[in-house]
């Protein structure tokens, strides 16, 4: 329901209360009915204080103290669902390697009664940290059913539905995200999830390279990892070939090193070469430890030298073929003389 219809749903009610049960008990009414609209209004604003990245926590200095402080409390009294919630979330600012020890104080103060949605979005962060996609997923949702407008939240759902198998979700929520407007990046990962999800994506890159900017090198992009995953790589190499070209000026494309190997491998299965052997010597300079990389460019690096070696060889011998065919017709002349 919108704010602008509440209005309008007030003054119905009002009317109604007043015709059925008097100006006096209908107004009190009315007024108990307008504190509702308000809490409904506010139910959904996030919290004043919901730190989720390092910046944004206290000190971890200060953190570790007050954890020693939260102990003492606990230690007179285990049930202290606030010292217990707030302990968890300390040791989620604190890192993965206290996740564990703050899914355990979370989920303590949460089984005391304690209805804290922030601890919804930190257990959907740590559960999937740790590898509990389902856990994470379910947290993921109860946080959305809170804050349903929270982008960031709807994207690591949308991303964690998407890597755990579930694409008819990944699609759900890349939809919701884009009903707030069309982004390069969310239409490149919902064509990616329609396609894993046997849909039409076609549409779907078409509309990603109809926004220009960052569109048709990311729609090139997913075009080839989809036709790559096809194996048809000689439809597969031209898209992934200008999305290479195209990689160094896409700022901000952490993805670099895969779409060289990508692009390499396909042109090299496609059967060219002399694509393929240019990005496989990027790939060396911008990640040595690809192993696939390495292997495939000292594969072509010995394929080349050969060919060069032959080619020399064949030089050397057409020009001995010259020079024997010269001193032949020198011959010849002499004989004449």
């Amino acid at each position: 329901m919108s704010y602008d219809q509440r209005p309008r749903d007030l003054r119905g009610a009002v009317r109604k209360l007043v015709h059925s049960y008097g100006a006096s008990l209908g107004m009190l009414l009315f007024f108990v009915l307008a504190a509702l609209y308000v809490f409904m209004g506010r139910a959904n604003r996030l919290p004043p204080d919901f730190p989720r990245t390092p910046s944004e926590f206290v000190r971890a200095a200060k953190a570790e103290r007050r954890l020693a402080e939260l102990e003492q409390v606990l230690a007179a009294n285990p049930d202290d669902m606030r010292a217990l919630a707030e302990a968890g979330r300390l040791k989620y600012q604190l890192g993965q390697a206290r996740y564990v020890e703050a899914i355990a104080d979370l989920e303590r103060a949460r089984a005391l009664g304690l209805a804290d949605p922030r601890s919804f979005y930190y257990l959907g962060v740590m559960y999937q940290a740790v590898g509990l996609y389902d856990f994470a997923a379910q947290e993921y949702r109860r946080f959305l059913n809170n804050f349903p407008e929270d982008r960031e939240a709807r994207m690591l759902l949308a991303k964690l539905s998407y890597s755990a198998g579930d694409y008819p979700g990944a699609i759900r929520e890349y939809e919701s995200l884009l009903s707030g407007g069309e982004e390069p990046v969310l239409l490149e990962n919902l064509a990616l999830a329609r396609w894993k999800n046997k849909q039409d994506h076609a549409g779907t890159l078409a509309r990603l390279r109809a926004l220009g900017g960052a569109g048709p090198f990311l729609a090139d992009y997913a075009e080839g990892r989809i036709l790559y995953e096809q194996k048809d790589f000689p439809r597969a190499a031209p898209p992934l070939l200008r999305a290479a070209s195209a990689s160094e000026s896409a700022g901000g494309f952490a993805d670099r090193a895969p779409l060289l190997w990508l692009a390499a491998d396909a042109a090299y299965r496609a059967k060219d070469e002399a694509a393929a052997y240019p990005l496989l010597k990027q790939l060396a300079a911008a990640a040595p430890e690809h192993q696939e990389g390495r292997s495939l460019l000292a594969k072509l690096e010995k394929s080349r030298a050969a060919a060069e070696k032959a080619r020399l060889a064949a030089e050397k011998a057409a020009a001995k073929a010259a020079k024997a065919k010269e001193a032949a017709k020198a011959r010849e002349a002499a004989k004449k003389k």
